[in-house]
């Protein structure tokens, strides 16, 4: 059948990635995609709880008729049945695994599909090798709101490794699909920020953080201490700033007799590192964009601070599913200009 889309799951960096892009593309789409291989490199190949919760997540949205949907199934096949349309929705995953990724699996196919939607998502808020609660609200949705979305996130739980339990929500609407971006050139400081963020933990280690964090944050940008319940314990210090035509965040994350001095000075190492290059967005944002991007209306272009296997392996996924054309310049400080003409 001409309509099938045909994925290796170990392509590229073979991660998650490749499967919540997939599922997320079918559902925009509605094209029926067999996706082979999964994770095949990885140390546990095959499907996990949170990529089970993307996958089940997207078919939701779109009645997918969903086959190999088990634990540790190295194949699976995603059938959708419906148009996505946009409403309420809550999803949980069982471990804490990283909420993040799953809200961003549905963000874009409901976006599209007009009107308001609300997605509330329980598990893991903060999860190493995901974007944080705090990237999204202050990277990530900024940075889509120049593309035309209008949307709000909170967290009213933290959830940290291994307890989970976090939930987060976020509230957008998109009129007329997304337009075009230009981020290769970052223009004038709009805002910046710090959150040194904790959950069951005695005030002095945000208060310990917020110092810490400081010698790396100029004294004109706001640290703000959050405090939030959570089913377990801990932490997390993250930094971010906004330009006219550029976004980037940084986060690193506590644990068991790791002082909160030096995941401050992790996260600050990296935000003082992007903002002093040229780039105009940090490399997890470079890759995210790629799939709204390419669904987007004209020509969008922006310069990432490193071009990742990430940001490859998305693009040849997307490329698979959608007449958009894509292409990264890499420049010789090793920064990367990604253009990609959207079809709308």
């Amino acid at each position: 059948m001409s309509d099938w889309v045909e994925v290796d799951g170990s392509y590229g960096e073979g991660g998650g990635q490749i499967i919540r892009s997939a599922v997320s593309l079918a559902a925009v789409t509605g094209k029926p995609v067999s996706i082979q291989s999964i994770r095949a490199k990885r140390a546990k190949p095959g499907l996990q709880h949170q990529h089970l919760a993307a996958v089940h997540a997207a078919g939701d949205i779109c009645g997918a008729d969903i086959q190999g949907a088990d634990l540790g199934s190295v194949e699976l096949v995603f059938t959708p049945t419906k148009k996505v349309s946009a409403g309420e929705y809550r999803f949980s995953i069982s471990t804490a695994g990283a909420s993040n990724l799953v809200l961003q699996t549905v963000l874009t196919p409901l976006a599209l599909a007009g009107g308001e939607s609300r997605v509330i998502v329980r598990g893991g808020t903060h999860n190493p090798m995901a974007p944080s609660a705090e990237y999204l609200e202050f990277v990530y949705l900024p940075a889509l709101a120049q593309a035309g979305l209008r949307a709000t996130m909170g967290s009213s739980r933290y959830g940290f490794y291994p307890r989970g339990g976090g939930e987060s929500e976020i509230v957008f609407t998109l009129r007329d699909g997304f337009s075009a971006i230009d981020f290769t050139s970052r223009g004038q400081l709009v805002k910046a920020a710090g959150v040194v963020l904790a959950s069951n933990l005695p005030d002095t280690v945000l208060e310990r953080g917020e110092r810490a964090l400081r010698e790396f944050l100029p004294a004109e940008i706001p640290i703000e201490r959050r405090a939030k319940p959570s089913p377990g314990t801990g932490a997390a210090v993250f930094a971010s700033a906004e330009f006219e035509n550029g976004f980037g965040g940084f986060v690193s994350l506590g644990e068991r007799g790791k002082p909160i001095e030096k995941v401050a000075a992790e996260c600050g190492s990296a935000f003082e590192k992007w903002m002093a290059a040229e780039a105009a967005v940090d490399e997890h944002l470079a890759d995210q964009l790629v799939l709204p991007m390419a669904l987007a209306k004209g020509r969008s272009r922006w310069r990432t601070i490193q071009v990742t296997e990430h940001l490859r392996s998305v693009m040849w996924l997307v490329g698979l599913f959608v007449p958009a054309s894509m292409e990264i310049e890499e420049l010789g400080d090793g920064t990367g200009i990604v253009v990609i003409d959207g079809c709308g």
